[in-house]
């Protein structure tokens, strides 16, 4: 974890280190949890060795598979699970457990030889666009396809469907949800959460005027992928998208310029915490959970960790549905941003079938019943009782499903985000005003078409 909760209160005391921001371009749905952040040492499988020096067995059924470690579901649980299905099909699955920033090259890598290094990979949905355009992937065979039609929401699989094909089987649904100090909103005279972005500043005003707290909210609005979904929200939350009506990339409309205009009122006003602008998500998900935060957007990983006072603080924690602005919940009640994860299978795998056959195997709902705080990709699991008691926010999580946002689906995603990046962060900083930030990353993005 990042320290006791004296950190935080530290870290807003020091100047802004906003230029020297880390610029990661692909850390979308980057909630590395600590316990499992970087096990590729201790994992006893196939930690990176040489990529370059693929030594498959000439028999080519041992499967290998390119896992993420982050949050969600932890390198340990695929391993059990790798191990069971060796117990069952008698196939080993050689496991390689990166961070987030490196698998993208590590993928790109892979597909330009003859004999992928991974027949499996962990895919965000971030990367379908373009791994779809360069020939990475293999479709996903009619049998599995429908079962995701059949099982799954649109709300999920979308991403993972391109020209009327699936790409990858829905593996991580992981969205954002808004999360409160229940105990420090009560102490500000308030006892339900914002339903709306007025209320939610109006309540931030309250409990900083009472010196409840310097500053009530905290983002994870460093210049990384973390910045883009967190834009992606709130341009949700007043009524647009980053895609116009053709679903080309417009990322200076009305209502991408009416957020970004919000996110620098509330840094100039003290509501939201400057260190924001170096924050990731684990780092806000901790601070909330010390006790140190009224209002935050994170990912659903928070929810699995809020009832167990990892702090000793003994503070009412809650999640609810993100709030919207006035004018426009007469159209939607929320929003959020989609983080979801598949699992697919690299054109230039010797195995597919066994490799399908594995997908199959780690994706089903026998699985997510197994590890039920994260929010299963399938419709059925939800309202098992034992899902309901185990996860007492699925509703919650339901409902804001109602709100998703994609970002932009484009092959060329990971440029654009950069330079999405750049121009919001620049406006953060108060580099750039907000209109003209959005106007000249309007220009650029264009410029790559």
């Amino acid at each position: 974890m990042k320290a006791a909760a004296f950190i935080i209160a530290l870290l807003t005391a020091l100047p802004l280190l906003g230029q020297g921001a880390d610029q990661r371009a692909d850390s979308g749905a980057d909630q590395r949890a600590d316990s499992g952040a970087d096990q590729r040492a201790d994992s006893g499988t196939d930690q990176r060795a040489d990529s370059g020096t693929d030594q498959r067995a000439d028999s080519g059924t041992d499967l290998r598979m390119l896992y993420i470690a982050q949050a969600g579901y932890q390198p340990r649980d695929i391993q059990a699970r790798a191990e069971d299905y060796r117990r069952q099909f008698g196939k080993e699955v050689k496991l390689t457990f990166a961070q987030y920033e490196e698998v993208y090259d590590l993928v790109q890598a892979s597909s330009t030889k003859p004999s992928a290094d991974f027949d499996v990979i962990l895919a965000d949905l971030i990367w379908m666009d373009d791994y779809v355009a360069r020939g990475i992937l293999e479709q996903v065979p009619d049998r599995l396809a429908a079962a995701i039609s059949e099982g799954i929401l649109p709300e999920i699989y979308t991403p993972f469907r391109k020209n009327g094909r699936f790409w990858a089987f829905p593996f991580l649904a992981n969205h954002q949800l808004f999360y409160v100090d229940m105990s420090l909103l009560n102490k500000a005279g308030f006892t339900r959460p914002p339903a709306t972005l007025e209320e939610m500043v109006a309540m931030a005003r309250a409990a900083k005027k009472a010196g409840l707290i310097t500053y009530p909210i905290l983002e994870s609005w460093n210049k990384a992928e973390a910045l883009i979904c967190d834009f992606t929200v709130l341009v949700g939350a007043f009524g647009g998208n980053l895609v116009d009506e053709r679903g080309l990339p417009r990322v200076d409309s009305p209502a991408c310029i009416q957020a970004l205009r919000f996110m620098v009122s509330l840094l100039k006003e003290g509501l939201v915490n400057p260190y924001s602008l170096q924050s990731d998500e684990v780092f806000a998900g901790d601070a909330f959970l010390m006790g140190d935060v009224l209002f935050e957007t994170n990912w659903t990983f928070v929810t699995g960790r809020m009832n167990e006072d990892l702090y000793g603080k003994g503070a009412k924690l809650a999640a609810a549905l993100i709030p919207v602005a006035q004018a426009v919940r007469s159209r939607a009640l929320t929003s959020t941003v989609s983080g979801y994860q598949g699992l697919a299978v690299t054109r230039n795998s010797r195995t597919k079938a066994e490799a399908w056959r594995f997908v199959e195997f780690l994706a089903s709902p026998d699985f997510q019943r197994q590890h039920l705080t994260e929010m299963s990709v399938w419709a059925q699991v939800w309202n098992e009782k034992r899902t309901r008691q185990i996860d007492p926010n699925i509703d919650l999580k339901m409902a804001q499903l109602a709100g998703v946002h994609d970002r932009i689906g484009h092959p060329r995603y990971r440029m654009i985000s950069l330079i999405l990046q750049d121009s919001v962060y620049n406006a953060l900083r108060g580099a750039a005003a907000p209109e003209a930030a959005l106007h000249s990353a309007q220009k650029k993005i264009k410029a790559l078409e």
